[in-house]
């Protein structure tokens, strides 16, 4: 029979593993799309709140539309607008999302807009007193500016701002183990860690693309894309700190993208001018919305319940989630419209540095737990299995070691019957004590090999063990070299014995028996008659207790010599 390979053992259970796997993947796959589209629903509303706020405080006059500017660039929407509604339903923006620009951070109440547009760099700089301190906007030159922010995924970073302001962040363990994973590899962001300012002009120095807030981290990571465009000849305008770090950086926000699927689709509610255009596109909604036929019917009567009104457009593919949303609030007898449109990618797009990491993680798990319950089986598996190898060719070696002393003693048993002589009776005697002592050590060898193999082991000299059996068995051996191996000095003695007295029995005569230690390596070598030589039970049992103390054993017969070599690794000649 084949004997079985430990990878018979592991292949079942490594396939039921992975099978266990790949439902668990596929549920936090479905627990995490779930957590994600809750976030995006609970990640706007969140944000429309805080936009409240901000409207609110706009009409007590605590911000104006300078501070807004600055608020809807932090969070980087594709599309903003906050716009005042006149007496005839017309709109009149207040601010909106420029794309022309790029808003850079210096300072939380220090911002560039950096530009091409000779339009906006005409503008120049303004800036405006807010709750005791003096917020500033400048419109600067920079086309290196552009080169670095068009590198930055905008939808990316949406799905993170959305993910962190939602609800989830804080009560889903695995959605904000999952978003803060993804998000630190997706999330890119461009900094500009030297600069100076001329005219109307930005000049940037040394610049890099990290991941998420590594900005902060003086070392960046490996991985970054890194620009250097300070100009040699004029590097002591630069702003630096010294050979430790950077004074200050500039926070470069990503170049949003205008959401044409929202402004060119002809059921579309963006960009109306006018109360009547929103009438006109929401009839042609199937879907129903009461707040929002109440502020029509409400402006048509001139009479307005304080409150907000509100109508929610949501597109999908299988990469974008495109959520719009239009409120209109009605403060201190004038009325308010906002409008705010985000694109984030999908879960699959966004979490995919986590479903990889959580996929080789739960993959290794499995091929660890399946090699691991795999071993026990196996175990037991290749002890059985050499337990039955050695017991058959043990019953083979007695069936033939046996034969011939068993046919002895019949003969001598019948001589005894025709013998008179007491003297024939005696020798006749000897011979069958003779044989019937060396098969009763056969006998104990045999029954050694089978008891119990948790033995206490200790490190012998193999060179005293081989010259005690020698000594015992009358012996003339040729010792050369000695080691040292862990063993049950006893019991590896009955394996020494066991070599040596089929070494003695069948060497030829007038030779001597050699042994060789070299290394952890043993050989016993005696010349022998190969006609007269039939190694037996005895070999058999010598390399199970040699097997026990974790040797293997090789015999070998060549040109009249055997010899017999045992060590930790044997190599066949």
């Amino acid at each position: 029979m084949k004997r079985k390979s430990y990878f018979s053992f592991l292949l079942p259970r490594l396939v039921a593993s992975v099978l266990v796997v790949s439902v668990i993947f596929l549920l936090i796959q479905a627990a995490l799309q779930g957590a994600y589209n809750r976030a995006v629903y609970s990640g706007t509303h969140n944000r429309r709140e805080i936009i409240e706020k901000l409207v609110r405080n706009y009409d007590n006059d605590k911000y104006d539309s300078t501070f807004i500017d600055i608020y809807t660039n932090f969070y980087a929407s594709d599309y903003f607008r906050f716009a005042e509604v006149k007496e005839d339903g017309s709109f009149e923006t207040i601010t909106e999302t420029d794309y022309k620009s790029i808003p850079v951070e210096d300072g939380m109440r220090h911002w560039y807009y950096v530009t091409n547009d000779n339009e906006l760099l005409a503008k120049g700089k303004r800036t405006t007193r807010l709750n005791d301190a003096d917020w500033t906007i400048e419109y600067k030159k920079c086309d290196e500016a552009r080169e670095i922010s068009s590198l930055t995924d905008t939808n990316i970073r949406n799905s993170w701002d959305v993910g962190a302001l939602s609800d989830s962040y804080y009560t889903d363990m695995l959605f904000t183990l999952a978003l803060d994973y993804s998000g630190t590899r997706q999330y890119k962001e461009a900094v500009v860690r030297s600069h100076y300012v001329e005219g109307d002009t930005l000049h940037l120095g040394k610049a890099a693309q990290v991941y998420n807030d590594l900005y902060m981290n003086e070392k960046e990571p490996l991985w970054a894309k890194k620009w250097d465009f300070t100009d040699s000849s004029k590097a002591d305008r630069y702003i630096f700190k010294d050979n430790e770090g950077f004074d200050r950086i500039l926070l470069f926000f990503p170049q949003r993208v205008r959401p044409d699927v929202f402004f060119n689709d002809n059921n579309g509610i963006f960009l109306a001018n006018s109360i009547s255009e929103f009438k006109n596109a929401y009839d042609k909604q199937e879907n129903e919305d009461v707040n929002f036929e109440r502020l029509f019917k409400e402006f048509s009567e001139k009479k307005f319940v304080t409150g907000r009104y509100v109508y929610d457009v949501s597109r999908s593919t299988e990469t974008t989630n495109t959520t719009g949303q239009i409120d209109f609030y009605y403060i201190n007898g004038k009325l308010y419209m906002i409008e705010n449109v985000i694109t984030t990618v999908s879960a699959g797009v966004f979490f995919k540095p986590f479903y990889i990491l959580s996929a080789v993680l739960l993959l290794l798990a499995a091929a660890l737990i399946s090699c691991i319950t795999a071993i026990r089986p196996y175990s037991q598996y290749k002890k059985a299995y050499e337990n039955n190898i050695f017991k058959n060719n043990l019953i083979d070696s007695l069936a033939h070691n046996m034969k011939t002393p068993l046919q002895i003693l019949g003969g001598y048993a019948e001589n005894l019957k025709d013998v008179s002589s007491e003297e024939e009776k005696d020798r006749y005697a000897d011979r069958i004590l003779e044989k019937t002592n060396e098969m009763n050590k056969d006998i104990e060898a045999i029954l050694k090999t089978a008891e119990r193999s948790d033995r206490k082991q200790s490190k012998e000299s193999v060179r005293s063990c081989i010259g005690e059996v020698a000594s015992k068995l009358g012996e003339d051996v040729q010792i050369k070299g000695d080691t040292q191996i862990k063993m049950d000095k006893e019991y590896f003695n009955t394996a020494i014995y066991c070599l040596l007295d089929n070494a003695a029995k069948y060497k030829s005569k007038d030779s001597k028996i050699e042994v060789d230690i070299a290394g952890k390596a043993v050989t016993i070598r005696n010349k022998t008659d190969k006609d007269n030589f039939t190694p037996g039970t005895g070999i058999a049992i010598a390399g199970r207790i040699l097997e026990q103390h974790k040797l293997l054993l090789d015999t070998n017969l060549k040109d009249g010599v055997f010899e017999a070599r045992f060590g930790k690794k044997v190599r066949k000649k």
